[in-house]
């Protein structure tokens, strides 16, 4: 029996790393799409060496946090100088893995990963996630009103730390599925459903105190299936961990978030989040939003980039909130909400920008089979159309995570697979994935007239969109 098992996961193993390596190929084949500057050429330089506290995690000790760009004044870390942000001129970041083909076949993880880093706390793998006491009204009737909410200081040092310590972990062992979007550009490193082969972030949202505020969130007023029951479930659809955005993204709308109607037709079903590592910087990697924009008639759910003059896009126009967030922080937004973040105009250097993102499931969701690419949902389970969305494939995080889909990904059977990664190429040619791509090919063939129009509405605003709108 125990040479069968062993059988079958090395034959899974096989399989996943033979997908892993040519999709990463057909990606490293095709040429990065970028409509809003001048292309630079992706880097095959090296990351450096870990950090003291890293070096000292991996051989199981924790030293106060001094890792790489400690941003808040907290006890134990310092605050960048302004030195550090002030660049002369492009300075080559440090958080790039290389991307080389003898690096992809020798320096990139093909499966699980379990990073030697100590978790924060002490814990019992059934308790629930830690609590969150800081939620108000205001945070809930901000969320209803707006479609967009700043709260403060949800993680604790010890969780910042944690969180900056696996993710340059994950920079410096890439996994493979993280390649599409470093050959990009876009992002210095980006990585969807980390959750699923990364054990440290897996953790991380079972038990930090972000499962806890997002299910406090969901008490908004926007689903009222959750408040009828007394409480509210999330369940994880997708994770995005994206170091660095380079080239930033200009307005638009979040339609990765796996399959669910993200309130597009039928009753809203899911909820996007960030949290943050690191204090944004002074100039730039500000996320800036349009208040009020989730309630737009204009913007398909299969669309991506928007142009502010089309439909009644106008109407929400005039209405800029710029967050500020600092290390610790989260934003919670509609996913239907406009918004854009600015990339770092003459690169990062040693400065980062860490954000730990993505979209949760809110009660009682049902799976959304779309007919369009979806890379968040590549994974071997048969959910069919209009089915509860209850797998070990969307586990659950809150009111507390489940023992049997904790078992299940830890079996290595939670991803992606041959069998969605062919469900997803099938819908390569389909009406909803043509839309997703014209929406693309639109704003690069109006780069030019998208920046003069979008640019000026926070520079031309005055106080507005400024960091005194920044509510709670």
């Amino acid at each position: 029996l125990t040479s069968k098992v062993h059988t079958a996961h090395g034959r899974r193993m096989v399989a996943h790393a033979t997908l892993s390596l040519s999709l990463s190929l057909v990606l490293l084949a095709a040429p990065a799409t970028n409509a809003f500057s001048t292309p630079s050429p992706v880097a095959l330089r090296s990351s450096p060496n870990f950090s003291p506290s890293l070096r000292s995690a991996r051989a199981g000790r924790m030293l106060p946090s001094m890792v790489l760009t400690p941003d808040r004044d907290m006890r134990g870390i310092s605050a960048p100088s302004k030195k550090a942000e002030a660049h002369t001129g492009p300075k080559e970041s440090t958080s790039k893995p290389p991307i080389g083909i003898w690096d992809l076949m020798t320096k990139y993880s093909y499966g699980q990963q379990t990073p030697d880093i100590p978790f924060p706390i002490e814990y019992d793998p059934d308790q629930p996630p830690e609590d969150f006491d800081g939620i108000t009204t205001e945070h809930l009737q901000t969320l209803e009103r707006d479609g967009v909410v700043h709260i403060k200081g949800v993680l604790k040092p010890h969780w910042v730390e944690y969180l900056r310590d696996i993710t340059e972990w994950q920079i410096q062992n890439p996994h493979i599925w993280a390649v599409p979007g470093v050959v990009s550009g876009l992002y210095d490193y980006i990585q969807r459903s980390a959750w699923t082969t990364n054990e440290g972030f897996a953790k991380f949202l079972y038990y930090s105190p972000v499962a806890s505020v997002l299910g406090q969130m969901a008490g908004c007023g926007w689903f009222p299936e959750g408040d009828a029951r007394g409480h509210h479930e999330v369940r994880i659809s997708t994770d995005l961990l994206m170091v660095n955005p380079n080239k930033g993204f200009k307005w638009h709308q979040d339609n990765q978030n796996g399959p669910l109607t993200s309130g597009h037709g039928g009753k809203l079903d899911a909820l996007r989040f960030w949290v943050t590592m690191d204090d944004t910087p002074a100039d730039y990697g500000a996320p800036v939003y349009l208040r009020k924009s989730h309630l737009n008639k204009l913007v398909g759910k299969d669309e991506v980039f928007v142009d502010l003059e089309e439909g009644d896009l106008p109407e929400y126009a005039d209405d800029v909130v710029e967050f500020r967030p600092k290390a610790g922080d989260m934003i919670i937004w509609h996913p239907r909400s406009i918004h854009k973040v600015e990339g770092a105009p003459n690169g990062w250097g040693d400065v980062k920008r860490r954000v730990l993102g993505g979209t949760v499931a809110i009660d009682d969701a049902l799976y959304q089979g779309k007919k369009k690419a979806l890379f968040s949902d590549m994974g071997r389970h048969n959910l069919g159309q209009g089915d509860p969305l209850k797998s070990p494939f969307f586990p659950i995080i809150y009111p507390k995570s489940d023992p049997q889909e904790r078992a299940a990904r830890e079996r290595g059977e939670i991803g992606r697979s041959f069998e969605g990664f062919g469900r997803m190429v099938g819908s390569l040619l389909s009406t909803e994935n043509f839309v997703q791509f014209s929406s693309w090919t639109k704003v690069v063939s109006n780069a030019k007239k998208i920046q003069e129009v979008n640019e000026p509405f926070i520079s031309d605003k005055g106080e507005k969109g400024t960091g005194s709108n920044d509510k709670p």
